[in-house]
């Protein structure tokens, strides 16, 4: 600012606290009393602020940095302590106001982390990440020109994805400094160019001042995110922190987008892992089915055949099933997933259920006794899959996990098709609803999830322990179903941390809901602390965190919306 700009605004924090202040003047007041004084205050456009003046009065100057922006007016020399007294109160209300100032800046920034954090997460595909991430850096640091890079490790080259900014050379300057650009990539660190740099680099010198921040990921680095301006403007460390975070964000997001479309790469992949095996089952019918039709034998079943009953039903599923599959030959996978099925297969049936229909990486298996037979069996198929990791670790290979989801309800059991080809079926909303839990079981990172219905079924519910995991809106549902996770199913450690930390979870969850999201997230952060493997406090946390900045409403009941089957 200039000195007439500072006196301004020097002055019109004097004004603030002769005129809003009625502490201060009382103060100023009682000091000109007791020194006995007569005084008068004027800006430094000579106007009279405060108090009264004479002639014949001394005149003290109000300074601050050597610019004058108003003057005391007092009876005798004893005016210069309130001189004195007054300039301390206006550098304190300019301390007070640039606190203010620094603090809403703050508060603006992180609005606008969380806002680009929730934008960018809709993104899946790259190019629309990059743009977005250009478009949210330029709009709150002022620059002219962007990059945003990505390596390609196929190519071993650094290609564009978005930009903005005339440059008639930018390809060629991209090829010219693509092995600088891989080095900066690999170094994973943001900096502010040295002018001297830009200046003796011809590819750069249309521009004045540049920086740089990485996208990286974990111990990755995707890229990089350069900003540049063509005037004489120097970035701020402050500006280079933005621009990191706003490149970690998108990092994260270039993330995503991959595992996205790997995971429908692996979807297609497991479609035809699950072809491949239902060619060779689909002419089997579960004996169990046959005989809840009231039927002995396969050859007595009619079309038409059908029965109503009440069942739990059970999905289970081997998590990560494509990244086994693929170091193994087919003939390997498939004994690898008759030795799972031998192992899960008789458990189930000791617990009076039945698989219906192995789907490859899992099966979708039923408990006409209930929930009680259906999760018991659910804790003795993690038992029993950690002896099996046990001996898969002494022919040093990969453990695997299982996820359980499921649900009680109506179902219809009958033989459908026509008078050439017949098959079992089972037609029931309970049925979808559980293969929707069992999916949720990978979001809240559960090892058995449930629904409210399943829970409330159990005849011996003092059997288990249990977490609640709030109420979800799940695809194809009109109203929301309460989950809870069923904790006897983890490894010896996690089960003594959630149970050693149950009720500060269950406060967790009850200020999250009461929409103290702040105490919330101070209450998860403590037990993801003492077990960062603990994926439904880690989630709560980070929904608690998001929440902070966000306004809700009255009907507001916490309900997760989840869209995906």
């Amino acid at each position: 600012m200039t000195r007439q700009t500072d006196s301004k605004y020097y002055l019109k924090a004097l004004k603030n606290i002769l005129r809003k202040g009625k502490k201060s003047q009382s103060a100023l007041s009682d000091i000109a009393s007791k020194l006995g004084l007569n005084f008068g205050v004027i800006g430094c456009d000579e106007m009279l602020l405060f108090g009264t003046i004479s002639e014949g009065f001394q005149s003290f100057n109000l300074s601050l940095d050597d610019v004058v922006y108003g003057r005391l007016l007092t009876s005798n020399e004893d005016g210069r302590l309130l001189a004195n007294m007054l300039m301390v109160l206006v550098e304190k209300e300019l301390e007070k106001k640039k606190i203010g100032n620094e603090v809403l800046g703050l508060y603006r920034e992180i609005n606008m982390i969380y806002s680009f954090s929730e934008m960018i997460s809709e993104k899946i595909d790259e190019k629309s990440i990059a743009e977005m991430a250009l478009t949210e850096a330029s709009q709150i640091i002022n620059s002219t020109h962007g990059l945003f890079l990505i390596y390609e490790p196929k190519q071993n080259e650094v290609v564009e994805l978005a930009s903005f900014g005339l440059n008639p050379e930018k390809e060629k300057n991209i090829h010219k400094l693509n092995v600088l650009l891989k080095e900066l990539i690999s170094r994973g660190t943001s900096a502010i160019v040295p002018s001297n740099k830009i200046i003796n680099n011809p590819a750069l010198n249309h521009l004045k001042t540049i920086m740089y921040a990485p996208l990286k990921v974990k111990h990755r680095t995707l890229g990089m995110v350069i900003l540049g301006n063509s005037e004489e403007k120097e970035f701020t460390a402050a500006e280079l922190k933005l621009l990191t975070t706003i490149s970690l964000q998108s990092a994260g997001a270039l993330e995503t987008a991959h595992l996205y479309q790997k995971g429908l790469k692996e979807a297609k992949e497991r479609e035809e892992a699950i072809r491949s095996i239902h060619e060779v089952s689909q002419k089997f019918v579960p004996n169990e089915f046959i005989k809840s039709l009231g039927k002995d034998r396969l050859t007595e079943v009619s079309l038409g055949d059908l029965v109503e009953k009440e069942v739990t039903v059970l999905f289970a599923d081997i998590r990560e099933f494509t990244t086994i599959s693929e170091n193994l030959d087919p003939e390997d996978n498939f004994l690898f997933i008759n030795s799972f099925n031998k192992r899960m297969g008789p458990i189930v049936r000791k617990n009076d259920g039945f698989i219906m229909q192995y789907l490859g990486d899992g099966f979708m298996a039923l408990f006409p006794n209930g929930s009680q037979t259906a999760l018991r069996a659910s804790v003795e198929m993690h038992s029993e899959l950690r002896i099996f990791n046990e001996e898969r670790a002494v022919k040093e290979r990969f453990p695997i996990k299982l996820g359980i989801g499921m649900q009680n309800g109506n179902l219809i059991m009958g033989i459908t098709g026509d008078i050439e080809r017949l098959d079992a079926a089972i037609i029931s909303d309970t049925v979808n609803t559980a293969s929707r839990i069992e999916g949720l079981s990978k979001h809240y990172g559960s090892s058995i999830l449930l629904t409210d219905n399943c829970k409330n079924n159990l005849t011996h519910p003092e059997e288990f322990d249990f977490r609640y995991l709030g109420p979800v809106q799940v695809k194809g549902k009109q109203k929301p179903i309460d989950l809870y996770e069923c904790i006897n199913g983890d490894n010896e450690q996690l089960s003594k941390h959630k149970l050693a930390t149950l009720k500060t979870f269950e406060e967790g969850m009850k200020q999250y809901f009461m929409k103290e999201f702040a105490m919330a997230a101070v209450t998860f952060q403590q037990i993801v602390k003492k077990e960062r493997s603990d994926s439904a406090a880690k989630l709560f946390l980070n929904r608690s965190a998001h929440m902070i900045t966000q306004e809700t409403g009255d009907d507001w009941k916490g309900i997760a919306t989840i869209s995906s089957k």
